[in-house]
């Protein structure tokens, strides 16, 4: 079934991304000149409202900001640029934005994130009395280990009350085990490389095949895995596998899985089969990969 009407909401980080560019990766206790260096607009959830956004999907995002911050002027400033509706977010005053120091390694297009982050987490009673679900068909959660117990009790709410309206996705990215607990609150679910194989899965087959009985009856699972494409898990069991972009350039992988994970739910909104909106996601994160940032100057879509 086609969503057009309503839009999506993204839970999750908006932060600032100051990322420099090097030939090479530093070794420790090294002095050298970087290539580049700049902002953008980061976190897991504002990027994938971003592309989102370009996709032409009116997007909400749902995050905390701090107040009368320099940083956060730019965000919000690039969040009205792409036109995402940060109405829904709540502010602190007294907080900094969270900051991720980005290296890009221009050999390979590999990124090195350091990340720091004092601000608040968001609270349920938030989520509850800013969001105007009426507005809204699909919430994505961004699975963040300071906040598992607060996100799934966001994601039961929606469930309780909003269950035949609303699709509910949720990214498990982070190397954390308690993050399983929201496999079962959730319609689609993303399950990162990185939380795959630190708990002990070297492909993503075995991993969605561990995992797909924690699901509820109806869900769908999906396992990005970098240069070999994705794997997804349909409700009966049964594996689809996409292909990645084969690349003979790599200029900038941040936020690749933000792109994948963004394109994926494009495509699954729209009614794709799952072997066609992880395929169209794998292009798109390819896509991504050949550029520097999330400001696409001509984004392909699946149609």
């Amino acid at each position: 079934m086609e969503h057009h009407q309503r839009k999506v909401l993204l839970v999750g980080l908006a932060c600032l991304d100051i990322i420099t560019v090097c030939d090479h990766y530093p070794v420790e206790d090294e002095d050298f000149r970087a290539d580049d260096h700049y902002w953008q607009c980061g976190g897991n959830a504002c990027n994938s409202a971003t592309v989102l956004q370009q996709l032409g999907v009116e997007c909400n995002l749902l995050a905390c900001l701090p107040e009368k911050d320099p940083q956060s002027d730019y965000v919000l400033q690039h969040l009205a640029t792409i036109g995402i509706d940060y109405s829904w977010c709540t502010t602190h005053p007294d907080h900094q934005l969270p900051i991720s120091t980005v290296l890009i390694n221009k050999q390979n297009g590999t990124r090195t994130i350091i990340h720091y982050s004092r601000l608040l987490e968001l609270t349920l009673d938030t989520f509850q009395s800013r969001v105007q679900f009426d507005q809204l068909d699909w919430i994505h959660f961004e699975g963040r280990r300071k906040n598992i117990q607060t996100i799934g009790q966001m994601m039961d709410h929606v469930r309780h009350y909003h269950q035949r309206t609303i699709k509910i996705s949720v990214e498990l990215e982070k190397k954390d085990q308690n993050l399983l607990q929201l496999i079962p609150k959730a319609d689609v679910i993303f399950i990162g490389k990185d939380f795959a194989q630190a708990n002990g899965y070297d492909n993503p087959i075995d991993c969605l095949r561990a995992y797909h009985p924690l699901a509820h009856s109806s869900a769908i699972m999906i396992c990005p895995w970098g240069d070999y494409g994705a794997d997804g898990i349909e409700p009966s069991g049964n594996i689809v596998h996409a292909d990645s972009i084969q690349l003979h350039t790599v200029i900038d992988t941040l936020a690749a899985g933000d792109t994948f994970n963004a394109a994926t739910i494009y495509a699954l909104r729209k009614g794709k089969s799952l072997a066609e909106s992880i395929s169209y996601g794998c292009q798109l994160a390819g896509a991504k990969c050949k550029q520097r940032g999330l400001i696409f100057q001509h984004i392909p879509t699946n149609d």
